[in-house]
This record gives structure tokens, sequence and C-alpha cells, in this order.
């Protein structure tokens, strides 16, 4: 199963703090062990404690707060071991937030980076945005609506003290790291203070995709050297705003533009009219990955709610691919508009429509994109980039 997000960049963190000589306790959670089961595993020099948690998703609202048999798990682990800090990730669905707490009673000092709404939501933040609004740069409402809140998450069991209560344990924390200044906005809007911006960064290559490997994937799928591809990476779904590509994938289809989807994710459009221009080869690994952002001419990032910080915009600027990048949430602070990308507002299809075209029946553009691209990754986007900021505030 590929790592989300969050879960790829904690990993990556997690890494470089173990090659730079510190040592590294990581705790998470494992669905298929028993509740409150505890199996010690060894990866790439990091000990890892896995801790068995399931149930039932409708009380997430409130075993997100305190999970017993989590919590119980954890106090063993730590008991008689020292740290000077404390690293945490997304805790909203196993780990609870009451994790917070106890290592403020063992004396523990911790950071949080908050990679996504959860703190604030119970989903993704969609309830903000105006879908009417086609403007360049449309108005988001960050507040959060208990009434839209509820009409969002219909099948949700609401606890409407539950924002209330992860005030009160984030206001333990020592900082709260956003990933995106959008993000800190946002959640500074809904009474989440003591916050810090840092980017999240990944991985640098240390050397060039396999040539053989590119015409192997090309031959597989039937690319012909004069069709453009672009592609998306990850599921797909309305709000990382799926229908919004399949209507401009339409129009460059009835305009007869030699153009394929690539589908990184195992999903497909249901269109007849587009089955010759989709290419799905489901979910894909870390080199496979590498291979088809090699052989993309472009990378669509039409999100239409406020993403914190898509890491695909991250692995697109390290291949040089230019980008078309949603204005809400993170992505616009990574893509430099008009220069390694777009940035656009993905509800305006007519301008989402021209900018796609734009850039693939322009090889002199794409060429620039591409450069600028690898020079802005590369000077502000590597995992060890990131890793020094972090290590800058614990110190």
């Amino acid at each position: 199963m590929p790592l989300s997000n969050a879960e790829r960049v904690a990993y990556l963190m997690t890494k470089e703090y173990v090659s730079l000589g510190h040592e590294v306790l990581v705790i998470t959670s494992n669905e298929k062990l028993k509740n409150g089961e505890v199996k010690k595993i060894s990866f790439n020099n990091i000990q890892i404690y896995q801790i068995g948690s399931s149930y039932n998703r409708y009380l997430r609202p409130y075993l997100s707060l305190y999970n017993p048999w989590v919590i119980k798990a954890i106090k063993i682990i730590l008991k008689n071991k020292h740290f000077d800090f404390a690293h945490i990730h997304n805790v909203h669905t196993h780990i609870s937030y009451s994790v917070i707490s106890l290592l403020k009673k063992i004396g523990v000092k911790q950071i949080m980076t908050a990679h996504d709404y959860m703190s604030i939501d119970y989903g993704k933040f969609t309830q903000g945005i105006n879908p009417t609004d086609f403007s360049e740069n449309p108005k988001i409402n960050p507040k959060i609506s208990l009434f839209k809140t509820f009409l969002t998450h219909k099948r949700t069991l609401i606890n409407p003290f539950r924002n209330l209560m992860i005030r009160y344990f984030l206001n333990k924390l020592e900082q709260i790291i956003t990933v995106s200044k959008a993000q800190e906005f946002i959640l500074n809007s809904n009474g989440i203070k003591n916050t810090l911006t840092i980017n999240n960064g990944i991985s640098k290559f240390n050397d060039s995709v396999d040539p053989i490997k590119i015409i192997e994937f090309k031959d597989k799928y039937n690319i012909s050297s004069d069709e453009k591809v672009l592609l998306w990476a990850g599921r797909l779904s309305k709000e990382k705003g799926a229908d919004q590509v399949e209507e401009v994938l339409l129009r460059l289809v009835d305009k007869n533009y030699k153009v394929k989807l690539l589908l990184a994710g195992g999903d497909i459009f249901n269109n007849q009219k587009l089955e010759d221009s989709i290419i799905s080869p489901g979910w894909l690994n870390e080199d496979q990955m590498r291979v088809v952002f090699d052989i993309a001419d472009l990378v669509l990032v039409p999100s239409i709610y406020p993403d914190p910080f898509p890491t695909v915009v991250l692995e697109a600027m390290q291949s040089g691919t230019p980008v078309i990048s949603t204005c809400f949430g993170g992505a616009s602070e990574a893509v430099s508009n008009n220069v390694t990308g777009i940035v656009i507002n993905p509800f305006n299809i007519d301008i989402f429509f021209k900018c796609v075209e734009g850039i693939i029946t322009n090889k002199k553009l794409q060429s620039s994109m591409s450069k600028e691209s690898k020079k802005k990754f590369n000077k502000f986007f590597s995992i060890d980039s990131c890793i020094e900021k972090y290590l800058d505030l614990i110190k």
C-alpha cells in the first residue's frame, strides 16, 4: 500500500534524523494487530513500535481525542526511556491527541507538524470555497461553521466539543508547524495559534532515470512520440479536481490534440469518449513514478480545496516537469507562476484549458519551466533543507 503524503514526509524526516546521527524511536499504529497489542520491528535502522488499533470510524470524533488502548501501550513503551523531544505527526485517527498530555506529563518537549485540517475539520476543508467565484484570486472563508460541518459530514457522529478539546491539547505543544502559509492562515483563523510554517521537502535524486525504462513504459502503454502526456498522481477525487481535469481532457480531445492522461493511482474516468486518451497503470512504486514524471509533459494539481502542500508539486519540480497548480492552498507557494508552472483557479475551466494548451504547444516554454523548476527545487525543497529548519527550531 503506497504511503500518503503525510506518511511519506514523516518517513523521510525520520530517515534524515537518523542519518544525522540522532537516536530515533517511532511509534505508530497498525489496524491488523489486536487493540493495544504492541509489535516491535526494525526498518532501515529505525526502531518502530506498532500498536494495534481498530474501531468503527463513526467513533473517530471521540477516540481521536483519547484512545485508551493506544495511550496505555505508549505509557509502557516510554517507561524508563529518555527523550529530548517528540516530533508528532498525524495522531487524529489512532494515536489520539491525548498523547500530547502524556508526553507533557513525563517532561518531553514536543512539536507537531500539521499535515492537514483534521484539527479543525472532519476531512478536507472544503466548506470555505465558493465554486461560482471564477476570479484569479478567489477569497475563501477560513472560519469553520458547525452547521456546514454537519451538512458536509452527515454520516459522521459529530462531537460538538471535539475542536475545543483539540485546542486544549495543542496549547501544550512547544510549537505547531504548518506546511504552508495558506494552511497556517486557516488554522489561525480557527483558534489554533503558536504556529510556524516550514514547507515540506523530499529526497533529491542521486541519478538520472534509465532511458531504457522510459522506452519500455512508452511501448507498454502505446505512447507515441508525437503525443503529449498529462500526469495525474494519486486517487481521482472531486476535492483534488477530478471533474475539472475530465472537462479539460474532453476539450483537448474535441480539438483533436494528441494527448494522453496518465492516471498514476489506479483510477479511471467512466467516460467512453476518453477511453483511448487514458493510461491507468495502477499504483506505481518510487522508481516507476520517476519514470512517469520524466515522461510527462505537464503535471496537473487542480485541487478545489486548500490542499496544504501537495508533495506531487515537489516531485514534478525535481523532475523538471511544468505544473499547473491550484490557487487554493500551499501549491502556489512552491510554484512560481509563469516561471516553473502556472497557478490557476480550477473552477475556471476556460482558463484551465488555455493554460494546458499553452504549455503543451510551446516547447520553448516547457524547456524554460523545466530548468527553473529544478533550480527552485534544489534551492528550497530538498529534505535536508527542510530538516535543517526543524533542527534549528528544536535547538
